[in-house]
């Protein structure tokens, strides 16, 4: 908590200009260095709007966590309503997939989209999840921003706040400070990405 709060970020740049990998290359060092100090709890959750995107994602953390030898210890799950394989630890097949592992021990990295996200935050056997994480969850990622408009954009946003209340619900007492408490998602740092956002790329419209 007494370290300095990352700033929001928005990435706004062309398909195949190195999006993703400007959120997750930060988000695997973050891990790897809170695990190096012993902290547990899931670190970066990101959020797609599409199964599908959320499959291309996770197949290439994939290939990083089973290809690169120091990011062997970092733990990541998918967790979507398609039914598949069962995983219990990360394997060139694929991330963790099996909910009962990912509630008992969160992983690291936890990728989903936003109406599995509704259903962890409604079922009472996944509150170990966020309390587990309540003080780690450092990273948000809504990957693909610009699919969040109109009533879809409103249901998101009151799902974040849901998802900020549920944490904070776990926060002991005198943890964090009044500006911590006072922001919606926390101490949490919320990431935004999209190749097609923006009024003629001016950065005032985006914000």
């Amino acid at each position: 908590p007494d370290k300095p709060r990352p700033l929001p970020t928005l990435i706004t740049t062309g398909t195949g200009s190195g999006k993703t990998e400007a959120f997750l290359y930060p988000i695997l060092d973050h891990a790897l260095r809170g695990r190096r100090e012993g902290a547990r709890g899931m670190k970066a959750l990101i959020l797609y709007p599409m199964n599908a995107l959320a499959n291309d994602q996770a197949k290439r953390l994939t290939e990083l966590l089973t290809t690169q030898e120091d990011l062997a210890g970092i733990t990541a799950a998918l967790y979507t309503g398609q039914s598949g394989p069962t995983r219990t630890k990360v394997t060139q097949e694929g991330l963790i997939t099996d909910r009962a592992i990912i509630r008992d021990e969160a992983p690291d990295i936890l990728l989903t989209n936003y109406k599995m996200l509704d259903q962890l935050l409604l079922r009472h056997d996944d509150r170990r999840l966020w309390q587990q994480s309540a003080m780690s969850l450092q990273y948000l990622v809504l990957d693909e921003f610009h699919a969040y408009d109109g009533a879809q954009g409103t249901d998101v946003a009151m799902l974040l706040r849901r998802l900020g209340l549920a944490l904070k619900s776990y926060w002991p007492p005198g943890a964090l400070t009044d500006a911590d408490r006072a922001r919606p998602l926390g101490r949490i740092t919320p990431v935004a990405t999209s190749a097609t956002l923006g009024a003629k790329g001016d950065p005032a419209a985006m914000i």
